[in-house]
């Protein structure tokens, strides 16, 4: 096994404590929000923080999403940090244009949406730390510092969670303030980390050079970066528009647990990117390959167990009767194993700095996620979004693979190699279904056990020897460290 790879696993690991530890504290409390909040109040916070993902990247034109690209391009230390000067210039005078025109129409906006206008301000300064948080993350990520990153990431969760908790229980009515406002406090806090962190890298400047990169590189991210959030939460916007509130969260419970999948995708890509783009700079493509073709299988193994066990999470977790869409949990991580599909292909986009194609990629595919949600959610309610959430992101890879084959024309991973794990796990989400069916709820349990456990056999037979290797040299770290 590559050091390399190796070495992602390390960082892979800093990623996966933050992403576990925050991830664990966002199922955690779950059951404490389910009991604190009405199913309304559940409703209208999911569908808030779903408008916040959208917004954040919108705010700021995506002004900021070129600094982890130019750290590859950087001509020296000086050079970069005058760069992220620029960068964090232009995303302030984008965030304060919009931020003044949210603020004029979010009135009309919220009625669009289903929230109130005093709910739509608070969109605002929420927004404006994410753009601090994610220029901290694009610094960063390149440099493999992913204790900085995970420590941040970790401290802003429990901050949310601990401010969460005690202003909802100091709000009589309109509880869903409370939950909203505690994360406002736990972002003011944590921005103070953030910048501190974000100063050494930081010099003023407004050079011209850089705004043109920016504007070659960011400014055709902003259909992606709003189309690929869309995707994830436009399914929970229109059910809260044109069902109901509580039904929104309901749905936003399912995918919630579904998420567990995107841990795994979100950590692979803040580790493994830095390598990926080693890997093409110097054409070791064989290495990059094999690399890939890994997480996508470690990907697909953890889909099926969130798709097994999915149900009895929920039930575990939240109240009896928010249970209601679990059932859609399954298809769910469908959707994610085509997600990180789609990055075999769309990491070339950013990599040649054709933009245009990634945009155009996630553009289509959050296009066809809103007619889709359109047309299925009139016919099927729930499960149509659900329905829209995998076909969208099947939309995406197809798309992804054809651009890149006829128009950027750089090295992916062959269809091959990836489609022969997808095609084995076919038949265990078929039985999977005929499980669900079974009245023993211990037997249950059993089989889907045995399933997972004999799928991660199958799915990586083929790395038996190099995962044993790995095993053992952990091991022989573990015991020289004694």
């Amino acid at each position: 096994m590559s050091n390399n790879f190796i070495g992602f696993l390390k960082h892979g690991g800093n990623y996966l404590i933050s992403s576990l530890a925050t991830g664990a504290l966002a199922f955690i409390s779950i059951p404490i929000y389910t009991r604190l909040l009405s199913t309304e109040d559940y409703g209208v916070v999911s569908i808030f923080l779903g408008l916040v993902s959208i917004m954040a990247s919108l705010m700021a034109f995506s002004a900021d999403r070129s600094v982890s690209r130019y750290y590859f391009d950087q001509k020296d230390e000086l050079d970069f940090k005058r760069f992220v000067g620029t960068s964090s210039t232009l995303s302030l005078v984008f965030f304060s244009i919009n931020a003044f025109v949210l603020f004029l129409f979010a009135d009309e906006f919220g009625k669009l949406v289903g929230l109130n206008k005093e709910v739509v301000y608070l969109i605002i300064p929420i927004s404006g730390i994410n753009i601090i948080g994610l220029t901290f993350e694009q610094i960063y990520g390149p440099l493999r510092r992913s204790k900085e990153v995970a420590t941040s990431s970790i401290l802003k969760v429990c901050l949310g969670f601990a401010f969460s908790v005690a202003l909802i229980c100091l709000f009589k009515k309109d509880k869903f303030y409370g939950q909203i406002f505690g994360q406002i406090l736990a972002g003011l806090c944590i921005v103070i980390f953030w910048i501190r962190l974000i100063k050494p890298f930081f010099k003023w400047s407004f050079d011209v050079s850089y705004i043109k990169y920016i504007f070659t590189y960011s400014v055709p991210l902003i259909p992606y970066a709003i189309s690929g959030v869309i995707i994830e939460q436009f399914g929970k916007i229109a059910i809260g528009s044109s069902q109901n509130i509580s039904h929104a969260g309901f749905y936003s419970l399912a995918l919630t647990i579904g998420s567990i999948v995107n841990i795994v995708i979100g950590v692979t890509h803040q580790a493994w990117n830095p390598y990926y783009f080693e890997y093409m700079n110097s054409k070791n493509y064989n290495q990059l390959d094999k690399d890939f073709i890994k997480i996508f299988k470690l990907t697909i193994l953890v889909a099926f167990g969130v798709a097994s066990f999915g149900k009895e999470i929920g039930l575990l977790l939240a109240k009896k009767e928010f249970s209601e869409s679990l059932y859609l949990v399954p298809i769910f991580t469908i959707g994610y194993i085509f997600s990180q599909l789609s990055f075999a292909y769309i990491r070339n986009f950013g990599y040649t700095k054709k933009t245009q194609y990634m945009s155009i990629t996630i553009l289509m595919s959050g296009i066809s996620n809103v007619l889709l949600n359109i047309l299925l959610i009139k016919s099927f309610g729930e499960l149509g979004a659900a329905i829209s959430f995998v076909l969208s992101y099947v939309i995406m890879t197809v798309l992804a693979w054809l651009i890149n084959t006829y128009f950027v024309k750089l090295h992916s991973t062959s269809w091959k190699s990836l489609l022969m794990p997808l095609f084995l796990v076919i038949p265990f989400y078929v039985f999977l279904y005929f499980v669900f069916r079974l009245e023993s709820f211990l037997l249950g349990i059993i089989i889907k056990g045995l399933l997972v456990v004999l799928l991660s056999i199958f799915i990586f037979w083929a790395e038996r020897k190099s995962i044993l290797l790995l095993v053992l040299k952990i091991k022989a770290n573990i015991n020289q460290k004694k």
